[in-house]
C-alpha cells in the first residue's frame, strides 16, 4: 500500500498549473470565464508566438529575446521561474496562431514532430508547453512520460500545460491584452 501511495504522490507532482507559479500569481485574480470572449469559436486566442514570447519574457524578467528558428531546443529558457519560493530553470515551447489547427498535436511540434524531444534536452526542471488553443491529450501523455523519465534518472522535473484560455488569463493579468479586445 505504501508503494502505491508513493507512486500516486510522485505522479501528482509531475504536473503543475499556472496558478502554482509564483511569478504568475496575478493570474489567480482572472477567472477562466472572464477571458472566454477573447477566444474564437474553436477556443483559440489569435496572438502571434513572438508576441506571447515577448510577454512571457517581460513577465519573467528575461532580457534576452531568442529568435525563433526550426531547430531550437526551446523558445524561451530562464532560471527566473519561482515555484513555492524556489527559483528553478524552465524551458518553454511556445505555439501561437501560426499553427493553423485549433488542437495542438505531436505532429504540429516541429517539422518532424521532434520539438518535444528537443525541449526535454534543455537543462531545465520545469518544461512548459504553451499553445493558443487546446493541447491534445497525446501531447500531455508524452510530456508526462518524458517528465517521469527525467525523474527516474534522478533529476528534478515537472511540466506545465498552458492552453489558449490560460494564455489569455496570463496576458490579461499582466496587461498584455485587453478584455475588450476582439479575436
Amino acid at each position: 500500500y505504501g508503494e502505491l501511495r508513493e507512486k500516486r504522490s510522485k505522479k501528482k507532482n509531475l504536473r503543475i498549473y499556472i496558478d502554482d507559479i509564483d511569478n504568475l500569481k496575478e493570474v489567480c485574480q482572472v477567472k477562466p470565464e472572464m477571458v472566454m470572449h477573447l477566444l474564437d469559436e474553436n477556443g483559440q486566442l489569435k496572438v502571434k508566438e513572438d508576441d506571447i514570447q515577448i510577454a512571457f519574457e517581460n513577465i519573467l524578467g528575461v532580457k534576452h529575446h531568442k529568435k525563433d528558428w526550426g531547430g531550437e531546443e526551446n523558445d524561451l529558457y530562464t532560471s527566473n521561474v519561482i515555484i513555492s519560493g524556489n527559483r528553478i530553470a524552465a524551458a518553454f515551447m511556445l505555439k501561437g496562431k501560426g499553427t493553423k489547427k485549433h488542437i495542438l498535436q505531436i505532429s504540429d511540434c516541429g517539422k518532424n514532430g521532434d520539438q518535444l524531444l528537443r525541449l526535454f534536452q534543455s537543462p531545465a526542471e520545469l518544461f512548459v508547453v504553451q499553445f493558443v488553443g487546446e493541447i491534445s491529450e497525446n501531447i500531455i501523455k508524452d510530456i508526462e512520460g518524458k517528465t517521469d523519465a527525467k525523474r527516474n534518472e534522478g533529476k528534478q522535473a515537472q511540466y506545465c500545460i498552458i492552453n489558449g484560455q490560460d494564455t489569455a488569463r496570463i496576458l490579461f493579468a499582466y496587461n498584455k491584452i485587453k478584455l475588450d479586445q476582439h479575436v
